[in-house]
């Protein structure tokens, strides 16, 4: 047998290394012109908000949740229903695109049933007297509610409440939109503070975020996901149970010509083990919608009126 030729076996293996590493780098270096071509071509897309004096902006809002509770061995269900409209009414929009509008609740149809009780309702268009459980609401329908003065890219300047009120699960009257031109892919987060109450009494402040995600833009309409993030550290169950109606997920479509909300869906679902004792447990399942109004159809249907 011959002797094995060293340096022959070192060459091929160096020269079957450089062409793996070869190959990897020209597959890296694809990717890399892939990416740059997508950055350069891609288009981006500034999303922000226009109003115009005058207009008047109407939202259905629709609101279900279930929590479910068990206390060693007790189990007690409620089911909460909230249907709402609420308009925007602008009153003016300056040189920079601030718009000032005025925040009304038209109706609420509020239902809500404990397991074992009989249910209680308020329909704020027909019924004269609210139960006592809905007792302050029919004194904030068909009012202005807040004066609010919000910047193109949905950040509040400046906001006057008129009246302490319930949010009847409408959620905030915007979302914050990134300050420049952006692609399908571009994340941006707004931070928000909740306060919780420790078992000591003692009131901690936990830091969360609101991630937003633009997710793609199709005949002028923008889909954005967004999705709850809890930055504090959380080992107490009874803690938890306290965040559990503030941690969603959802999306939302935003006009990005007419420059306006057109909807959005936020989704909960969370269980909390032990949050009051260790056989207890909560279960907290709730979906929340809200839509614009079309215009063109709201005018349809007041034109048909006025003829009749």
């Amino acid at each position: 047998m011959k002797p094995i030729n060293c340096t022959l076996v070192f060459t091929m293996t160096l020269w079957g290394a450089v062409g793996t590493f070869s190959t990897v780098a020209e597959e890296s270096l694809t990717q890399e012109l892939r990416e740059a071509k997508k950055d350069l071509t891609e288009e981006s897309h500034l999303l922000e908000y226009k109003y115009e004096p005058g207009e008047v902006l109407t939202y259905t809002i629709e609101h279900l949740a279930t929590i479910d509770t068990t206390i060693s061995g007790n189990n007690q269900k409620t089911k909460l229903r909230t249907k709402s409209t609420r308009s925007l009414h602008v009153k003016d929009v300056n040189d920079k695109g601030h718009a000032e509008f005025v925040h009304i609740v038209d109706a609420v149809d509020m239902w809500s049933e404990v397991a074992g009780r009989e249910p209680v309702r308020f329909n704020s268009e027909t019924d004269e007297e609210p139960p006592i459980e809905f007792g302050e609401v029919k004194k904030t329908i068909g009012i202005p509610l807040s004066t609010i003065t919000m910047d193109r890219s949905g950040r509040i300047v400046n906001r006057v409440n008129n009246v302490v009120h319930p949010e009847f699960g409408l959620g905030g009257l915007s979302i914050p939109l990134p300050q420049k031109e952006v692609k399908v892919g571009y994340q941006w987060a707004q931070p928000l503070e909740l306060k919780v109450r420790l078992e000591s009494n003692r009131i901690k402040s936990i830091k969360t975020r609101q991630v937003y995600r633009l997710e793609k833009v199709e005949t002028g309409v923008a889909t954005i996901s967004v999705k709850t993030e809890v930055l504090t550290p959380i080992n107490s169950p009874r803690v938890k149970s306290q965040l559990v109606q503030r941690i969603s997920k959802g999306q939302l479509r935003f006009d990005v010509d007419a420059g306006r909300l057109l909807s959005k869906q936020l989704d909960w679902d969370e269980n909390v083990l032990g949050f009051n004792g260790p056989e207890s447990n909560m279960k907290y399942l709730a979906r929340s919608t809200e839509s614009l109004e079309d215009r063109q159809a709201t005018a349809r249907k007041d034109s048909d009126a006025q003829t009749e």
